[in-house]
């Protein structure tokens, strides 16, 4: 955790000399997991979000030829 702070002050303060401001309502700082991009990351891996997962296999199969090009 330690080496994660000293990692997100020199972030900040890059930011800061850049004159970029940080939104902490936007921010997830010390977090485990994030969804990021239709993808869900962890310390361990990253994987697609559950949600497309699911959107995908809910699509109805094509049923001519012309469904299956498309």
């Amino acid at each position: 955790f330690n080496e994660h702070t000293k990692h997100l002050n020199e972030i900040l303060s890059i930011l800061a000399k850049a004159n970029f401001q940080v939104n902490a309502d936007k921010c997830c700082i010390a977090v485990q997991e994030i969804d990021f991009l239709s993808h869900t990351i962890n310390e361990q891996l990253i994987k697609p979000n559950g949600n497309k997962i699911t959107a995908i296999i809910d699509l109805p199969a094509p049923t001519t030829i012309k469904e299956a090009n498309e």
